[in-house]
């Protein structure tokens, strides 16, 4: 879980899902912005293996939720 004061961003996030192959859990609600491109590059580089991922989703349109498809569970 990453908190609001560490200032992530979506280029940080995929940066973790690059660098943490074997994440399970990632919290992303308090990481904005976070945009369409970057959640479809988490679910497509760890979507087979995670089994929470939480969102906070503001900034999300239809196409990365379509995405959660592709997750394991």
């Amino acid at each position: 879980m990453f908190v609001s004061q560490q200032e992530l961003c979506g280029e940080t996030v995929r940066l973790i899902a690059d660098s943490c192959q074997n994440l399970k859990k990632l919290n992303l609600d308090s990481v904005k912005p976070v945009f369409d491109d970057d959640v479809i590059h988490v679910i497509n580089r760890l979507g087979k293996q995670l089994t929470s991922l939480v969102l906070d989703g503001y900034e999300l349109t239809d196409v990365a939720f379509l995405y959660l498809n592709n997750c394991s569970r």
